[in-house]
C-alpha cells in the first residue's frame, strides 16, 4: 500500500511539474481568442450504432489525441482506475491552466473504460 501510495505522489508531481513547465506551449491552428473544440465528440445515437471494434478505436483514439496533446502517453496499467480518476481531475485543472479545452464528462468516461480495459 505504501508503495503505491508513494508511486501515485511520484507520478502526480511529475504530472504537475511537466503541466507548469509547458503551460503556455499547447500549439494550436486557431486564434487564441476562439476555443479549441474536440473533434472527438461522438452524438450518443453514433457511439450507439457503432460495433466493439469500432468503439475499441474510438476509445484507443480519444485517449492517445486528448492525452498526447500536453504529455506523452501513460501506461494504463501503471495505477488503478479510481487513481487514474484522480490523475484525471487533476489533469482537467491544469488543461484549464493551460488554456487547453478540458474533457467533458463523457470523453472523461470514455477514457477512464479505455484505461480500465487496457490494465486487464
Amino acid at each position: 500500500m505504501k508503495i503505491n501510495l508513494y508511486l501515485f505522489s511520484c507520478l502526480f508531481l511529475l504530472a504537475s511539474f511537466f503541466m507548469v513547465a509547458h503551460a503556455g506551449e499547447v500549439e494550436s491552428n486557431q486564434p487564441a481568442s476562439e476555443p479549441v473544440v474536440s473533434e472527438s465528440v461522438v452524438s450518443e445515437q453514433a457511439e450507439a450504432e457503432m460495433t466493439g471494434a469500432e468503439k475499441a478505436a474510438f476509445k484507443k483514439s480519444l485517449f492517445e489525441g486528448r492525452c498526447q496533446m500536453c504529455h506523452q502517453l501513460p501506461e494504463p496499467s501503471m495505477l488503478r482506475p479510481k487513481q487514474w480518476r484522480l490523475i484525471l481531475t487533476t489533469m482537467q485543472q491544469r488543461m484549464q491552466q493551460a488554456g487547453v479545452p478540458p474533457l467533458t464528462e463523457d470523453e472523461t468516461e470514455t477514457i477512464l473504460e479505455y484505461i480500465a480495459e487496457q490494465s486487464l
